[in-house]
């Protein structure tokens, strides 16, 4: 990592925790905190991933895994994070920081009625998605949102909440930081004691800091929405439209989001996440971490200047045995920008992770990805996948090592040419990790 990423990510990570934290502790509240800390060494035998002459490297890794939660009282917080610092002995790359962090809290000034939100991603992304990934094609990317909520009754089952948002977007390399104003309004009639309808609407202003840049551009919504919690199955619907004016330009798109998850036994459950709007990176890149989590490396968000229409679907199964935990999931998305062509884009892939515990201190997983990606108009088209084996074994009640190998082969093009992408990487890592006893 060069000193300027370093300075970005102290005050981007640091002040925006500082800020959700700084709302205060109060009376009696159920909060919760869990962590651990984890180093070792991994070494590639491919680190840049090229298709000749490979070079090969080892890494020291520190990870810090964390997550805080807090229900009570008038503070409600959810703070989550997966970093990890990575330090190349043959210098193939400078430090690199890789992982992110997603924290959300909301403080009731006075309860049911006045609220203040603040909102955190923090992660990686790609600085050219149409090339391989490395340290070198990386960049932080931090989304930071804050602002209140006003609820009005409008009797027993009705409610009228109006709310307002600045936020800020800003990127470690690409030159498209942002801020950004929205006003929503919302009208919430509820139908039952674990269901809701929703008339709402968005009119947002997105402004690049670049003095260079005269793109800024509005976009507004409406739509109708409908949330439901049974014992088994939770339902949140929208269904709408947006309009944004753009270069002189007004471009409208159907607005619609489906998140379903049902509990099919009581060790397997179903997820479903799919839907289309017109949008642009800052938000795709909230909505895949809530969608997927933090990940150790890119997210898939791609980075531009200009909005874009973004299909996706997910589908997740996960079963949870005694001894063998399964998980499975398959991905489709389809990017179609406004004026930045090259980068509309095609994706599908898939995702198998099967662990089994095999004694009582070790235990073993085996995981799989594919992914393919089509940029038509870049002309770049390529297949990535990898497999991974990894033991664990539990030293003590806090302490446990783990190894673990993965092989990763790529095919394809990259933005410098056809066959660019054939490259073929093995890993292998072991490291040591603390996670107190709860």
């Amino acid at each position: 990592m060069t000193s300027r990423s370093r300075s970005w990510v102290i005050p981007a990570v640091a002040a925006k925790l500082i800020a959700v934290a700084g709302f205060g502790a109060d009376s009696a509240c159920a909060q919760e905190l869990k962590y651990s800390l984890r180093a070792g060494a991994t070494h590639s035998d491919n680190v840049s991933r090229t298709a000749e002459n490979e070079r090969s490297d080892t890494t020291a890794d520190i990870g810090l895994n964390f997550g805080f939660e807090r229900d009570g009282g008038r503070l409600k917080a959810d703070l989550a994070g997966d970093l990890v610092y990575r330090r190349y002995f043959q210098d193939t790359y400078d430090e690199d920081l890789t992982g992110g962090l997603t924290a959300a809290a909301t403080y009731w000034f006075v309860p049911s009625r006045f609220s203040w939100i603040v909102q955190n991603n923090f992660g990686q992304t790609f600085i050219d998605p149409r090339d391989v990934e490395t340290p070198d094609n990386r960049q932080n990317t931090n989304y930071f949102t804050t602002g209140p909520d006003l609820t009005l009754p409008l009797g027993s089952r009705t409610s009228l909440t109006i709310g307002a948002r600045w936020s800020d977007a800003s990127y470690e390399t690409s030159d498209t930081d942002d801020q950004r104003l929205l006003g929503t309004i919302s009208l919430v009639r509820r139908l039952g004691a674990r269901s809701s309808v929703t008339l709402g609407g968005t009119t947002e202003r997105i402004e690049f800091q670049n003095p260079i840049f005269d793109e800024s551009y509005d976009r507004h919504s409406g739509h109708v929405g409908f949330d439901a919690q049974g014992a088994r199955t939770t339902l949140s619907m929208r269904a709408g439209y947006t309009a944004v004016h753009y270069l002189g330009e007004t471009t409208d798109a159907p607005l619609l989001s489906l998140s379903i998850t049902r509990r099919l036994t009581a060790r397997s459950s179903l997820t479903l996440d799919a839907g289309t709007n017109l949008t642009d990176s800052a938000d795709a890149f909230r909505r895949d971490q809530g969608i997927r989590g933090i990940v150790i490396g890119n997210d898939d968000a791609v980075v531009s200047q200009d909005p874009f229409r973004s299909d996706y679907a997910t589908l997740g199964w996960s079963l949870d045995g005694v001894r063998t935990s399964l998980f499975l999931s398959g991905d489709w998305r389809r990017d179609d920008h406004e004026r930045e062509d090259s980068l509309n884009r095609d994706s599908v892939s898939g995702y198998l992770r099967v662990a089994r515990r095999l004694s009582a201190r070790l235990s073993a997983d085996l995981d799989g990805t594919w992914r393919r990606e089509d940029y038509a108009d870049a002309d770049v088209e390529y297949d990535e996948w990898a497999v991974g084996l990894g033991f664990d074994w539990r030293l003590s009640g806090s302490w446990s090592m783990s190894l673990r190998g993965e092989h990763i082969v790529g095919s394809g093009d990259t933005i410098f040419g056809r066959g660019m992408r054939d490259y073929d990487e093995n890993r292998i890592s072991l490291s040591v990790t603390f996670a107190p006893r709860r």
